[in-house]
């Protein structure tokens, strides 16, 4: 049988037994523990079973088990969701609910505050989290984000949650080294000033020269926190986040060079020569003022986010650069109020103010190969292609009520109102068609605004199990550069094109048992007003809302405490994304490409009671078939669908004493030769290359 299918089946049967067979198990000694609290629907720390949403958290523990040097070695633990791995650096694509992509329809957070602007949306946002020096806990709200979150929080939100102060003096340091010169080291120290006060300072840095050509990486990140308890009932937490990375760029396959050298760069050697790098600079300051007065809770989080993003577009044969520049102030203003009757309401506000600088310029002197008319075209030196600002205001109120109908059964209700304003400034000085099929636009404003309503039910089957049904509307503004950067296909004067907005309709089941936790959840999402280019009388290319993509699918995990030496959890989800509309009705009915027909993790950790501080885990990653193309077609016989693939990794950790821990991992054990991703466009099919076998050895010391 297909390994594959084993991983589908194997998850789907665990899931059906758990939730018979084990309901009547009689409790171990000191029971399982399973992860059941999450903040990023409310800001409020709040039980699974009291959500009506399907919200899943990787804790500590398992974060430490992982030590990954990636956040997709964690996260792909969770029903529905595979990152996937940009060529092995610190980049990614998400498939959460969705194909595998790089749209705006995923809103990244740390600590609730988001990562960047929904106006200048980057799908690496990940990568200035500061995951690898100061991480507690990740969450993923699957499905349209509550009334709490605007754009992008479409097909998930997730939120990199922070380490608070430790209750006494506690420093740490983790190094870790693997094959292709990976280095890794970590440092933390916390301590409390006074009664009142403490901090944590912590630190990484990261170099791994990547086992593909020209992939290799280098980052470095600090983090620092302080919590000042203004009394009981108030506190005031201020956080600053700084990362530096510097990644060499690569490209996908075509199918001789996949298959004679997979280590392969994927790039020319006039594009090696001019060594492509991608360097991109982040800064975060935020202070986060809590009160709780009675039952009412009051949070205010003003901050101020600066990044830089600048890389060789390689995927040009000109190789321009692109540089840019975004800073952001933001405000988070929350209010929870509690009533007697046992409902509450929630009120707030986000404001966020952001300029960004882009730059688009040609490097070097190049002329390119005929077209089909015979014409070069020649690219000289300091040729600019974009200089503009774009400045972005975001205001949105939003509220959100809960209340009791009756003593099992929750009602809530929820509506989150944005407005947004573009203001373009273009400093090229000329307009219209400034050669090399590329034109500039005059100064313009575009406004957008939404409104996303949203409601849910959730009934109390137990105190330990429940049953939801919700719906909720969100949508996804179009970017900066969409709008602004076009070429001569474009028609400059097309009116601006309104969000996307999607409904979400999902019904949930979740259960906590004594030794068996079980997450479960159906849902429909609708996409309408999609953004695609369509074209005019004059073969003038636009942007309009054209498109209509219905994504449906089922979600499963499940933990089982089989015994005090063995934890067993399987995570699987099986979805189908097709266009129900689209400007091309040759493309209506269709499947998306990348969108993977399955994608499952088993996890089974075993810790020996003769080992004790021993834990090791096998995992088993899975996702199914895909098509290569919308156009799901075939060419000279040949089937445009990528198989999936299905690896296994090998993780261990030793807690030889409280202050001594050492770590190893391999990944791919078997030394699988799998496509990562695979994609078919203009007549070539283009491979990502999976990695092969690779190891870790580490150690962590504490004290």
């Amino acid at each position: 049988m297909n390994t594959k299918i084993k991983i589908s089946l194997l998850s789907l049967i665990v899931s059906q037994y758990c939730g018979s067979a084990f309901a009547d198990t009689p409790e171990m000694d000191e029971g399982a523990n399973f992860e059941r609290i999450t903040v990023t629907a409310t800001r409020q720390e709040s039980l699974d079973t009291d959500l009506a949403m399907s919200v899943k958290g990787v804790g500590k523990d398992e974060l430490a088990l992982d030590n990954g040097q990636h956040v997709a070695e964690s996260l792909n633990s969770i029903s529905g969701v595979l990152i996937d791995q940009l060529s092995g650096g610190q980049g990614h694509k998400a498939a959460i609910r969705m194909p595998m992509n790089t749209g705006g329809y995923y809103l990244y957070l740390q600590d609730n505050i988001p990562l960047q602007s929904a106006a200048f949306f980057n799908h690496n946002a990940l990568w200035w989290s500061s995951f690898n020096s100061n991480v507690a806990r990740m969450e993923v709200l699957k499905g349209a984000g509550t009334a709490l979150y605007g754009s992008g929080a479409v097909a998930a939100t997730v939120n990199i949650l922070s380490a608070d102060i430790a209750d006494t003096p506690q420093t740490s340091i983790d190094l870790m080294l693997g094959e292709d010169e990976y280095t890794k080291v970590q440092a933390s120290h916390s301590n409390k000033l006074s009664d009142t006060q403490g901090f944590r300072i912590a630190g990484s840095y990261l170099k791994n020269d990547g086992w593909r050509d020209h992939t290799g990486s280098e980052r470095a990140e600090i983090t620092l926190r302080h919590e000042l308890e203004l009394d009981d009932n108030e506190r005031l937490v201020t956080s600053f986040v700084a990362s530096d990375l510097e990644q060499e760029m690569a490209a996908s396959l075509e199918e001789p060079a996949y298959s004679n050298d997979k280590t392969n760069s994927g790039l020319t050697p006039d594009v090696l020569a001019s060594d492509p790098l991608r360097k991109t600079q982040y800064m975060r300051l935020s202070t986060q003022w809590d009160k709780v007065d009675g039952n009412n809770f009051y949070s205010l989080i003003p901050y101020y986010r600066y990044r830089t993003n600048d890389y060789t577009a390689t995927w040009n044969t000109n190789m321009p650069k692109v540089e840019s520049e975004i800073q952001t102030l933001g405000l988070l203003a929350l209010a929870n109020f509690e009533h007697n009757s046992g409902s509450e309401t929630t009120v707030g506000m986000d404001i966020e103010l952001t300029e960004g600088d882009l730059l688009s310029y040609q490097p070097l002197d190049y002329e390119g190969e005929p077209n089909w008319k015979g014409e070069i075209d020649t690219f000289v030196e300091g040729e600019q292609f974009y200089d503009d600002t774009t400045q972005f205001i975001n205001i949105s109120p939003y509220i959100q009520h809960k209340r009791n109908l009756t003593e099992n059964l929750d009602l809530t209700l929820g509506a989150r109102y944005d407005y947004a304003k573009y203001d373009f400034d273009n400093h090229l000085g000329v307009y219209g068609d400034i050669g090399h099929g590329r034109i500039s636009l005059r100064n313009r404003s575009d406004n957008f605004n939404h409104l996303s309503p949203k409601a849910s039910l959730n009934y109390h089957l137990t105190q330990d199990s429940s049953v939801y049904l919700r719906y909720a509307n969100s949508f996804r503004l179009p970017t900066a550069g969409s709008i602004y950067h076009l070429t001569t296909k474009d028609d400059g004067d097309a009116k601006a094109v309104d969000p996307e907005t999607s409904d979400t309709f999902e019904v949930g089941y979740k259960a906590n048992w004594k030794t068996v936790s079980f997450d479960s959840a159906i849902y429909y999402m609708d996409v309408d007003d999609g953004i695609v280019h369509a074209y005019n009388d004059d073969g003038q290319r636009y942007l309009t809302n054209a498109a209509r993509v219905i994504h449906k699918g089922i979600e499963a995990s499940v933990t089982w405490q089989v015994n005090e030496q063995l934890n067993i959890s399987t995570a699987y989800s099986k979805s189908k994304h097709e266009f129900d509309k689209h400007e091309d009705e040759d493309l209506e009915g269709n499947e998306m490409a990348a969108a993977p027909d399955y994608i499952a993790n088993l996890r089974v950790r075993y810790m020996p009671t003769f080992l004790k501080g021993f834990t090791a885990m096998l995992e088993v990653q899975s996702i199914g078939e895909y098509w290569l193309d919308d156009k799901n077609s075939q060419d000279d016989g040949n089937d445009r669908i990528e198989d999936g693939y299905t690896v296994g990794n090998l993780k261990a950790r030793y807690q030889v004493s409280k202050k001594l821990a050492f770590h190893a991992r391999v990944l791919n054990i078997t030394d699988n030769e799998y496509v990562q991703e695979a994609s078919y466009r203009y007549g070539k099919t283009k491979y990502s290359p999976g990695a092969p076998r690779t190891a870790y050895v580490g150690l962590s010391y504490q004290w």
